[in-house]
């Protein structure tokens, strides 16, 4: 299928919303993202479920599933069914038609909730605690003191790092920091130095760390 490149635009620009979503929802998400111009993945989010990856080609069950929304009412056009994965877990999935220019279907939203998700992982996600299944940190709106923001999110990024095995000592540091990155904590005004100083480095550390995230994001 040939599409234009607002067509491109349009599948684009769900690219960010899935990441927030799949922050807000959780780990136990897997929201994946086709276009239609080469049937392939263009986006994934917790792909770890699933072991798929960008680039991989849709399903034929997908495929179906679609036709069957193509067929629903107009401004309806999705469908919410349970299944299984190729490894047997159950899921709750979703999958909506995007549409392009021309009203032309150009790619596929798909949202899978995996059942067998433990309930820790599910509550972390949505109460305010500190907890290893809670990334986000847990700031006061109320607070007028932004180094006690800047304190709460540290221990709790240092708290998920130092009791992650698979990360070596000596890249912990550098994984708390991309973590308070994520976090949106370096907007804060002069959370830099603040941090370098809680984590006894050089604030030029830090902004090694900050800068070579972003390139490893933007690559």
């Amino acid at each position: 299928m040939k599409i234009t490149k607002t067509d491109r635009e349009i599948l684009n620009s769900y690219i960010q919303t899935m990441k927030g979503m799949g922050a807000f929802l959780g780990s136990g998400y897997e929201l994946i993202l086709y276009s239609l111009e080469n049937q392939s993945i263009m986006m994934i989010v917790n792909g770890e479920h699933s072991s798929r990856k960008i680039g991989d080609s849709i399903t034929d069950k997908d495929l179906n599933i679609l036709e069957k929304a193509k067929k629903m009412e107009e401004g309806n056009q999705h469908l919410v069914y349970f299944s299984r994965n190729s490894s047997g877990e159950p899921m709750k999935s979703m999958i909506t038609p995007i549409e392009g220019s021309n009203h032309k279907i150009i790619g596929v939203l798909c949202i899978n909730f995996y059942l067998n998700t433990s309930f820790v992982k599910v509550m972390g996600t949505f109460l305010p605690e500190h907890n290893s299944s809670q990334k986000a940190p847990v700031i006061d709106s109320f607070s007028e003191d932004p180094q006690s923001i800047i304190l709460q999110s540290l221990q709790e990024a240092k708290a998920q790092i130092e009791s992650d095995t698979s990360i070596p000592a000596t890249e912990k540091n550098k994984a708390i920091i991309e973590q308070l990155l994520v976090n949106g904590i370096f907007q804060i005004k002069n959370s830099v130095v603040i941090v370098s100083d809680l984590l006894s480095i050089s604030k030029n550390t830090v902004y090694l760390h900050i800068r070579n995230y972003k390139t490893k994001q933007n690559n």
